[in-house]
């Protein structure tokens, strides 16, 4: 699968600290967001270690050195899925235990990471940073939101009357570090040439329309590097009060070879 990739964190207009990190390696085809919350200092000691125990992680299956896994496998995914998830969990355990320092406690991490297996890409996520993919102009969210608004909405319980609340999205029903285990979403994309996929911290979807996200994912003058900036600004522009993470993915046309090699299924 050929792709472009690119990223950036930025802290926002109002905050002084940047909580969020992320994490590209093209090499082993992993893609991580990790947007941490807590008091002082503890929400990016939170997502640093999220994303550096999931980078870690993969390190080690590119060696093929395979970490037990902590809970019993899910038998309809493969391998690689299921290590996506014990790489989460993992991240978790480390989280919750870190609480046990006092400046550390009430810590915790949202996380939205995405692993390339061959044709597909498999997602998981816990929190609200979001994963969207834009194939022919339709936007659609691949993540799960974990938040009391997107219950409520799920039930049938919540009327937005055209407008988000932030005070009700911002409270999380899943985290990283909140409890002794987690429950992650996971998925899959089967991705086309021409597809976009974006992975946002809600710095992103909190200051910006998804109309506006994309009318600049559309865009054929800019780059992908470009679209990560114009993302970045949008945020910022309208308002700004929070810390901004976006990752890009776009999908290229591969070469004959690579089509051929597909086709046949050969490594």
């Amino acid at each position: 699968m050929r792709l472009n990739a690119a990223g950036r964190s930025h802290v926002g207009l109002k905050r002084k600290i940047n909580e969020d990190r992320y994490l590209i390696n093209n090499t082993s085809g992993l893609y991580v967001i990790a947007d941490g919350m807590g008091g002082h200092r503890a929400g990016e000691v939170a997502s640093r270690i999220v994303v550096d125990t999931i980078g870690d992680y993969w390190m080690k299956i590119s060696r093929n050195e395979y970490p037990p896994f902590i809970e019993p496998v899910k038998e309809a995914l493969p391998n690689i899925a299921n290590h996506l998830l014990n790489a989460i969990r993992l991240a978790n355990i480390i989280v919750y235990e870190a609480q046990q320092k006092p400046q550390y406690q009430g810590m915790g991490s949202t996380v939205s990471a995405l692993v390339i297996d061959k044709n597909r890409i498999w997602s998981a996520n816990v929190g609200d940073t979001r994963i969207y993919l834009l194939r022919q102009d339709s936007l659609k969210t691949v993540s799960e939101e974990h938040s009391i608004e997107a219950e409520q909405k799920n039930l049938g319980l919540y009327k937005s009357h055209g407008s988000t609340n932030p005070f009700i999205k911002n409270l999380l029903t899943r985290a990283l570090g909140l409890n002794e285990k987690v429950d992650a979403f996971v998925t899959f994309i089967e991705p086309v040439p021409g597809d976009m996929i974006l992975m946002c911290s809600d710095g992103l979807t909190n200051f910006t329309t998804e109309s506006a996200i994309k009318s600049i994912l559309n865009d054929p003058s800019f780059s992908t590097d470009d679209k990560v900036n114009e993302l970045i600004n949008a945020a910022n522009n309208g308002g700004g009060g929070d810390n901004t993470t976006v990752i890009l993915l776009e999908i290229l046309k591969e070469g004959r070879w690579n089509r051929l090699k597909n086709s046949l299924k050969l490594q």
